[in-house]
């Protein structure tokens, strides 16, 4: 888990343990959360939101676990992705994940990314990322021109916009967290384990279909 006041961490990324071996219960308060009030989500699909922030070594660990899990989601289900900045002076960040999904370079450049900003192998300063942040995309192959137009865009402005006031009317506090429906929120660090953690979502979308009817 990352709170605001650890979005940077030198902890170390060792694998969870453990296993599932008998039937999971949950309860509310302890593997997942019920937010009061609701926040904001579609009626017509149950939407499954994965919070992560590129400065959270626990968000890449999570990460492979989400996706086999997105990969099979159930029925009636969709996915958003919503990358969390806990200070302004990381919005860049965020727009990195936006910029990446307008230039059509998530499935390239996100994970390289991601690693990258996780193990330093490229030197990110956090006070200051967006010119560390074109030296890695230049460096990848990308147009420096046209990603800082990209950055720039109204677009992914708007849509870091949007991830902000998203992740705060679901009450996220840390990461990697998911929400489920507008209804409730869960993560590894409530559910126990990273691997444990995609039955709890499946849980919650059961519960939002029965609240739905």
């Amino acid at each position: 888990m990352l709170t605001r006041r650890q979005f940077i961490t030198a902890a170390a990324l060792a694998p969870a343990a453990g296993s599932v071996l008998a039937a999971p219960s949950y309860a509310a308060g302890k593997e997942y959360l019920v937010l009061n009030p609701p926040a904001a989500s579609p009626r017509d699909t149950i939407e499954v939101v994965e919070f992560f922030a590129y400065t959270c070594p626990h968000c890449l660990q999570f990460a492979p676990h989400f996706e086999r899990w997105h990969k099979s989601a159930p029925k009636g289900v969709s996915v958003r992705v919503c990358p969390v900045a806990w200070q302004p002076k990381l919005d860049p960040f965020t727009q990195v994940y936006f910029s990446l999904e307008a230039l059509g370079l998530l499935d390239k450049l996100h994970m390289r990314f991601f690693e990258a900003v996780i193990y330093q192998e490229h030197p990110f300063n956090y006070e200051n990322p967006q010119k560390d942040i074109l030296n890695f995309m230049t460096a990848a192959g990308v147009d420096g021109k046209k990603w800082e137009q990209t950055m720039r865009s109204f677009s992914v402005m708007n849509k870091t916009r949007q991830a902000r006031q998203l992740w705060q009317s679901y009450q996220i506090d840390s990461t990697p967290m998911v929400g489920v429906g507008g209804l409730y929120t869960t993560g590894p660090h409530l559910v126990g384990t990273r691997e444990a953690t995609p039955a709890c979502i499946d849980y919650l979308v059961e519960q939002v279909r029965r609240q739905r009817g």
